[in-house]
């Protein structure tokens, strides 16, 4: 990736809509669009997969869509950014869970909230998309430009 370029944060339900349409999905498939074409990266945690995996089996059980069918997907397109060198997934360590801990004591909000905004940090993005309010709200007072899916 190209210093300056654009490093978009996804967080788990901007992500999801990149593989069940739902209001946003255009937005979301726009800056994956930009990936492909090599003028921006995508960025999100391995949280947001196992996340983005209970969603899907929410989908299944709600709407009959194959929840393993949009993991494998997501995990084809997480293989073929990776390969173009488009993609930054963050892991889980003790150092981003200490700060995602100060971040839920400082916002009052769910771990898995503030493990989303110090992993948008650790990856050095400088745009968080969500399709949560509230997130949005807190990842702008955390410095975060963010494009709202909602």
């Amino acid at each position: 990736m190209m210093r300056g370029e654009d490093v978009y944060y996804f967080d788990t339900s901007a992500l999801v809509k990149r593989y069940v349409s739902e209001p946003g999905s255009d937005a979301v498939d726009r800056v994956f669009s930009d990936a492909y074409r090599g003028v921006a990266a995508i960025a999100f945690s391995y949280w947001n997969i196992a996340e983005a995996t209970v969603v899907f089996d929410k989908y299944e059980r709600r709407l009959g869509l194959d929840a393993r069918n949009l993991l494998k997907t997501l995990l084809r397109e997480v293989k073929t950014l990776a390969k173009l060198y488009r993609v930054i997934v963050v892991g889980i360590s003790p150092s981003i869970l200490r700060s995602a801990v100060n971040l839920v004591l400082k916002h009052h909000v769910y771990i898995a909230d503030a493990l989303q905004i110090v992993s948008a940090h650790k990856s050095r993005s400088n745009r968080f998309v969500t399709g949560d309010k509230t997130l949005a709200a807190i990842a702008e007072a955390e410095g975060l430009e963010v494009l709202y899916t909602g």
